[in-house]
């Protein structure tokens, strides 16, 4: 047992360094007076590879550690103070696979695991400090296809809070034949909003609301002895019981409704299980981003959608501190990004009405591009943004006019919500950018049949195209010939644009950085990390022809589908880029601006070490780049 002061001195100063930040401070005593010091000499080793772990772990409190292969004296690992090692082995039940070496006189704090492995069961943060791969030597495990075996590490894909959705099984239905005034009654009674309309083998075929008998039947569109059948939204949206509350909410945006049937199987085809409302997901959420997009929709001011995006803002705040999925943030604020498009369009044809210009009777899209294409713009950065709409027959040069000036009026009220002017004017009040469909494959012709830096360039930006608002068809169009005219030479060189940046340390293992000009000394995050990981995506999704999926991390859990041998590399690339995502979010939100460049000295340890952990990956997607397409040979 150690004495009162020591253990007080080892919990002073375990509590500045993750993980052991997020335990409180009585769990710490405990941990310290139970834990030993050990002191080495320069050169001494810790342990060697191939050893079998004893049930303790090490945390440096002065000097350096090395974590080496020692037949090839491989540095695999260069660890200062405040850093752990050696539970990497202890999490796999392995052997240990390098060896740790002290390289100067060093001080270490020898932890018991027996009850550190508690606090990961009883600290989420803990636990999402080594699922995330943050640990020194954790991702080597993972390149040696070592999987952690303990059950509270298999939550790697889960790890995020996903709040428990509560299911309303005992639901209230009605045949089609039921007269209103009969169902009218029932829900009086029982007390509910809806009630679904089911056949005789219980599938839902329909659904009726408080809001269907307001408005069909109290305004004597039909009478109260009208079937049920007459007045029912049908067919009705199904999901599957598997679905969370984080989904839920995604769907209510994205359909916009007030209740989720749910279906044994998900499908209409099958029997009922249950429903969930609006109401339940809004207990849930508090400032609930359903309730947003619903003002977006209702209201006809332009100043009111400015201040419901601020909201906005202040949800994404909430969500960063209460570590929502990062994947889920990202699909809200695309749903409310959506929304505010949607509405900025609507209003913009409306002012246009009234200036004498109507809307010509042809299809359009409006493209949302880059991180909005990808749904990947958490930040309020600059518009990327353009109009697509169907060959006009005649009458030309003034529906071209048209579609321009509803673009500089969407554009400007975008800007006057925060979204910022494209420095190049990549928008869709720029004529070059507001083309009909045969156009736009003329440009995609171009980039891909001559592609020089220019043209690669607009294809990194165009190639993440997706609608926002209009007709889907035209996109489907467009995106189906890029593929049928794509070939070999286009793609070897966006592969080799793609890997143009190296992982982001040089030989002293320092960030690189800025050299010269407005961000000298400073770290470019999305260069440096988050680009090279979306432009792979983005060339093996094009070569495997996959049309649907935008988002890059929807894009690797698909080429994990399509390529089992770099499975383990592509779902390191998601854990990657969803720390890149999450990280630059924060660094926007507390600097107020796009997060996108670092100063280095500001970085806590925490981060360092965040990043420095998942640099492998850029270099591991890399190295797939280069095999595949030969890259070495390509000038």
């Amino acid at each position: 047992m150690v004495s009162e002061s020591l253990k007080q001195r080892i919990t002073d100063f375990l509590i500045k360094y993750p993980p052991f930040s997020y335990i409180e401070e009585e769990d710490l005593l405990k941990l310290a007076s139970l834990s030993k010091i050990k002191v080495l000499n320069a050169k001494e080793f810790v342990f060697h590879e191939g050893e079998n772990p004893p049930e303790e772990f090490y945390v440096i409190n002065q000097g350096s550690i090395h974590l080496l292969i020692e037949e090839t004296r491989e540095i695999i690992e260069v660890l200062e103070e405040g850093d752990l090692f050696g539970i990497a082995a202890l999490l796999a039940n392995r052997l240990y696979i390098f060896s740790a070496q002290a390289y100067e006189d060093t001080i270490l704090y020898v932890i018991p695991f027996h009850i550190f492995k508690e606090y990961i069961h009883k600290y989420p943060r803990v636990l999402r400090y080594f699922s995330s791969g943050f640990s020194p030597g954790m991702h080597h495990y993972k390149k040696k296809n070592i999987s952690l075996q303990d059950q509270y590490l298999r939550s790697l894909s889960q790890h995020d809070e996903v709040l428990e959705l509560k299911i309303t099984k005992n639901v209230i239905t009605c045949s089609p034949e039921t007269e209103i005034r009969e169902l009218a009654k029932i829900m009086k009674e029982k007390n509910i909003g809806s009630i679904i309309i089911i056949n005789e083998k219980n599938y839902p075929v329909g659904i009726i609301t408080d809001s269907d008998l307001r408005k069909k039947v109290a305004t004597g569109d039909f009478p109260v002895t009208a079937k049920a059948k007459e007045i029912m939204t049908s067919p009705v949206f199904t999901m599957s019981p598997n679905i969370n509350a984080t989904e839920a909410i995604i769907q209510m945006m994205k359909k916009n409704i007030r209740h989720l049937v749910l279906t044994e199987d998900g499908t209409s085809n099958s029997p009922l299980y249950g429903i969930v409302s609006e109401h339940d997901v809004l207990v849930l959420h508090g400032n609930n981003p359903a309730v947003l997009v619903k003002e977006i929709q209702n209201t006809n001011e332009t100043k009111r959608l400015s201040f419901i995006r601020n909201r906005a803002e202040q949800l994404l705040k909430d969500y960063i501190e209460q570590e929502v999925s990062i994947q889920f943030i990202a699909n809200t604020i695309t749903e409310i990004n959506d929304a505010l498009i949607e509405k900025a369009i609507e209003l913009s044809i409306i002012k246009l009405e009234k200036e004498g210009l109507r809307k010509p009777d042809i299809s359009f899209a409006w493209l949302s591009l880059g991180s909005e294409g990808r749904k990947e713009q958490m930040l309020r950065t600059d518009q990327d943004n353009a109009i697509i709409y169907e060959d006009p027959e005649d009458n030309k040069d003034l529906i071209a006019d048209y579609f321009l000036k509803l673009g500089r009026e969407v554009n400007q009220i975008l800007m006057e919500c925060g979204f910022k002017e494209c420095p190049a004017n990549i928008m869709a009040r720029n004529p070059q950018w507001c083309q009909p469909i045969s156009k736009w494959k003329e440009y995609f012709k171009k980039w891909i049949e001559i592609p020089d830096e220019k043209n690669v360039m607009h294809t990194t930006i165009f190639f993440d195209f997706r609608v926002a608002y209009g007709d889907e068809n035209l996109a489907k169009e467009l995106r189906q010939y890029i593929y049928n005219i794509k070939n070999s030479l286009f793609i070897g060189l966006l592969a080799k644009q793609a890997i143009s940046n190296p992982p982001p340390l040089n030989f002293f293992r320092n960030l690189i950085v800025e050299r010269s000009g407005e961000h000298k000394n400073e770290f470019d995050l999305k260069a440096r990390c988050m680009m090279p990981i979306i432009d792979a995506a983005r060339v093996l999704c094009l070569d495997y022809e996959i049309l649907e999926l935008q988002s890059t991390i929807e894009r690797y859990n698909k080429l994990m589908e399509l390529d089992s041998k770099n499975k383990e590399i592509y779902q390191e690339a998601i854990e990657s880029f969803s720390i890149y995502l999450r990280f630059r979010t924060m660094q926007g939100l507390k600097h107020g601006d796009s997060g996108r460049y670092i100063k280095p000295e500001e970085l806590s340890k925490l981060d360092r070490q965040l990043l420095r952990n998942t640099f492998h990956t850029i270099e591991s997607i890399q190295k797939i780049l280069s095999v595949k397409y030969q890259l070495d040979f390509i000038r």
